[in-house]
């Protein structure tokens, strides 16, 4: 039995009311987690001044939710697919794909355009294209696994329609225990469950990854209905536990290295850590039902130009640090604040006034 009740549906549009305060949320906290990034992440290494230690970790650590309740709004909506492979393929690929491919472009060109790049350094970031996205565009690694998400869609809903709770459930503990991987390897280098170079496909592989945050939301969707008080409460606490997990164990890593891979290991989204914090913030966000008109038309508006902002905010981040933010010489956490709401406010103006062309849906989605 389906238990999303009817308090959480706008009538009038037939829209899912939580759903587009979750998104508004998620995209808040993807552009505070890359403001965030110009105070200790350099090209290869993690370097920050004395102090912002603290600040990194305690303001990061807890918005590391926000790509994997994308994920969930996705498995919300989506599962089980109702349409034929070919029409789903078409109908998501032609939102998510044609502004990807037009906005990956415009990261290669337009530091040419303004004299930031060489026509080679241009050239070959255009030629990378063919294979990967560039580091200058580097927020754009989530397309492709949604792409590689979308296409498995149509292949795990004819199970899902048919799974039991206890078979879901059965999947989800799997899909939890590989959650640890990143950091058994740390014990163990050479590779876990059968892991090997020439082998990376461990017996646990196939349990694995952000398909994970898909089966959750049908899961939660389908079976799990607390109420709004425990599923506050009850979410608080996950949320905490995890919060506190990747706090600690970022200040841990910190202190024994700055090399990247290390240091952001509890900021990984597919770690125990995050799928906590991921749970405790779904299940509060869920319970959210304000649809009060003026204040739900804007989170509507903003919702639905969120991929837009998604996709364009990288071009505003570093602006507005540079040419706002830097030179007023604030404290870290007020900076960081303040150049995720500069972003936000760039981002949404950009987006807004590209939604007003002819098939505007090709830039924005």
């Amino acid at each position: 039995m389906d238990l999303t009740t009817t308090k959480t549906i706008n009538s009038s549009s037939n829209r899912i009311v939580f759903l587009d305060y979750l998104r508004v949320i998620s995209i808040t906290l993807v552009l505070m987690v890359h403001a965030i990034e110009l105070f200790y992440l350099a090209v290869d290494h993690v370097s920050m001044k004395p102090g912002d230690d603290f600040w990194v970790a305690l303001m990061s650590s807890p918005i590391r939710a926000c790509v994997p309740l994308f994920v969930m709004a996705s498995g919300y909506l989506l599962v089980p697919v109702k349409d034929t492979p070919s029409v789903f393929y078409k109908r998501r690929f032609t939102r998510i794909l044609y502004p990807f491919i037009i906005w990956s472009v415009l990261y290669a060109i337009v530091p040419y355009l303004f004299g930031v790049d060489n026509f080679d350094v241009m050239q070959r970031k255009m030629t990378t294209l063919l294979h990967n996205f560039n580091l200058e565009s580097g927020h754009l690694w989530f397309v492709y696994m949604l792409v590689g998400v979308y296409l498995f869609l149509p292949i795990i809903s004819p199970w899902l329609k048919t799974a039991s709770k206890r078979f879901i459930e059965f999947y989800l503990v799997l899909w939890f225990i590989t959650s640890f991987h990143h950091f058994a390897k740390l014990a163990f280098p050479t590779g876990v469950y059968g892991e090997v170079f020439w082998n990376e496909f461990h017996s646990l592989f196939y349990f694995s990854g952000h398909l994970g945050f898909i089966v959750l939301a049908f899961y939660f969707r389908k079976f799990v209905d607390l109420g709004k008080t425990k599923s506050r409460l009850l979410g608080l606490v996950i949320f905490l536990v995890g919060y506190a997990i990747t706090f600690t164990v970022f200040r841990e890593m910190l202190a024994h290295t700055n090399e990247i891979y290390f240091v952001e290991l509890p900021f990984r989204f597919c770690t125990p850590n995050v799928i906590l914090m991921t749970i405790g913030l779904f299940l509060m966000i869920r319970t959210i039902d304000y649809q009060n008109e003026k204040v739900y038309k804007v989170v509507k508006e903003l919702s639905r130009l969120s991929y837009g902002v998604y996709l364009s905010h990288l071009f505003f981040i570093g602006l507005s640090w540079t040419y706002v933010v830097q030179p007023m010489n604030l404290s870290t956490p007020v900076s960081i604040l303040l150049v995720t709401a500069l972003t936000w406010i760039a981002s949404y103006i950009l987006v807004k006034l590209l939604s007003y062309l002819p098939k505007s849906k090709y830039f924005v989605g």
